[in-house]
């Protein structure tokens, strides 16, 4: 398993949670778990009996452990992710963050008027969205850390609920969001300053500084432009960074320069740099490509080699409405980033529905601390080669080490950071009369084809969605496991 390492960053405190167990009671069990009546056998032949049975019991449970234990040992191989025969690691994994990332969350007016329903009285000013992301919440609550690109900018509810061109989302959505599980927010986007003269930006940014995420992409001052927000798993600490390649009907020059966060290489150079400082791993997300493209274009190649170079460690990508490949890109020092080209739509709709705005897709992953280097755990892991956990292609790459001046002097140093069992699950986007939401393609059948309302005049949609996805995620060769 390839490896790619940084320097290793001084020991953070983490807090230990230790839950207990349960125990029940045995009753009148007797010594292992043998039945017995309490206060003993009666004398004679029959408590003899007794003794000899409870004996030979013991006797061939103390072979079975032995035998097991022996068996373990002896086991000199597993599968890894590839199906290749690895070795077993003789030491516990180390701290793990598991981590999803799904794409661009578009709600409209058809969406908004069926939040409005699901509220209560409809035009009572209140909204509730979790429904139509219930199907996949339990992949984005049950992942230590969730990603999503909120397209759309809230921007106060005196706005109301507004549709293309110029979308706004009421403050309910954010709610929502929360209670499905995702940690990061951002909202760096072509439509993100849609109503920004009229104080979106400002409301939209106030209103996610109140909730329990980490945001980033707009912002109401150069303070708050510049200020990189950070999140700590497990005790490994993620940095996050948000980047547009434009805005619809506004120039760079039009709008306060703080307001949003455009794609220009001095100031992604800047904050990157900043970024390895306070965190082990840098994430970034880019909004760029070409709508409807589902093959990246040349400014995605450009700045996914940039950031391959500068070390960052996760791309995600949004914008075209269609999913695109995944792949990584090795920078200048040999570093490997991962790059996911294009989420697709997390929920949108769409006047004219297309099959491939109808898939989506949810990276996941995972983020394992290493042992350091010098220790006999890290030694045996160098010599492991192409090891269980590694990714479909063979590699295990290195994330970004803690920067300079944390923690305490002396600390103890710890091992580099590295993604591990990458794979994409596939998304659908549900609309049926009077419904919307959001299911993983594997929990999608028949049944739910028939009742949606483009879906079911195709044929064999199922089987487009999984050749689709098969063929594009894995365009630019890199064998990522697809769920389906």
């Amino acid at each position: 398993m390839e490896r790619h390492h940084r320097r290793p960053g001084p020991t953070r405190r983490r807090n230990i949670y230790v839950g207990g167990r349960g125990h029940s009671s045995l009753g009148s069990m007797g010594p292992f778990g043998v039945p017995g009546a309490i206060g003993g056998a009666p004398a004679g032949k029959s408590g003899l009996s007794l003794r000899l049975a409870a004996l030979v019991i013991a006797a061939l449970l103390l072979w079975w452990i032995v035998s097991s234990v022996a068996s373990c040992a002896a086991q000199p191989a597993a599968l890894s992710d590839t199906g290749e025969v690895a070795e077993v690691a003789s030491e516990p994994p180390g701290p793990t963050v598991s981590f999803v990332a799904v794409g661009d969350n578009l709600p409209e007016k058809t969406l908004g008027a069926y939040a409005d329903g699901l509220a209560g009285e409809a035009g009572d000013g209140t909204y509730d969205y979790r429904p139509i992301y219930a199907p996949v919440r339990s992949y984005i609550e049950g992942a230590d850390l969730a990603f999503v690109s909120q397209e759309v900018h809230l921007g106060g509810d005196d706005l109301g609920v507004q549709g293309y061109p110029s979308f706004n989302a009421p403050d309910d959505l954010a709610d929502a969001l929360v209670d499905t599980g995702f940690d990061l927010i951002v909202s760096a986007s072509n439509h993100c300053y849609d109503w920004g003269n009229f104080g979106a930006v400002e409301h939209s940014r106030e209103l996610w500084n109140t909730k329990p995420v980490a945001f980033t992409g707009t912002a109401t001052s150069p303070e708050e432009a510049d200020a990189i927000p950070v999140v700590e798993r497990e005790g490994i600490t993620f940095a996050l960074l948000d980047y547009t390649y434009g805005l619809n009907g506004f120039e760079p020059d039009d709008i306060p320069s703080y307001a949003v966060s455009f794609l220009d290489e001095d100031r992604i150079r800047s904050q990157v740099a900043q970024a390895h400082e306070l965190a082990d791993v840098v994430i970034v997300a880019a909004h760029w490509g070409t709508e409807k493209q589902m093959e990246p274009d040349e400014q995605q190649l450009t700045y996914a080699q940039l950031f391959a170079d500068l070390g960052v460690d996760i791309v995600l990508g949004s914008h075209p409405h269609v999913i695109g490949p995944v792949e990584w890109v090795e920078g200048a020092d040999g570093h490997k980033t991962l790059v996911a080209y294009a989420l697709g739509d997390f929920k949108s709709t769409h006047d004219t529905p297309h099959l491939e705005s109808e898939l989506a897709g949810m990276l996941a992953c995972d983020f394992v601390r290493e042992p350091a280097a010098g220790t006999e755990a890290a030694e045996g892991a160098e010599s492991d080669g192409e090891g269980a956990g590694a990714q479909a292609d063979g590699d295990a790459a290195g994330a970004g080490a803690a920067g300079d001046g944390a923690g305490d002097d002396g600390a103890a140093e710890q091992g580099p950071v590295t993604i591990q069992n990458v794979r994409w699950i596939p998304l659908v986007n549900h609309i049926e009369d009077g419904a919307h939401a959001v299911y993983a393609l594997e929990n999608y059948n028949d049944e739910l084809v028939a009742r949606h309302t483009f879906l079911s005049t195709q044929d064999k949609p199922l089987q487009w969605m999984r050749d689709t996805t098969e063929q594009v995620v894995h365009s630019r060769g890199a064998d990522i496991p697809i769920v389906i």
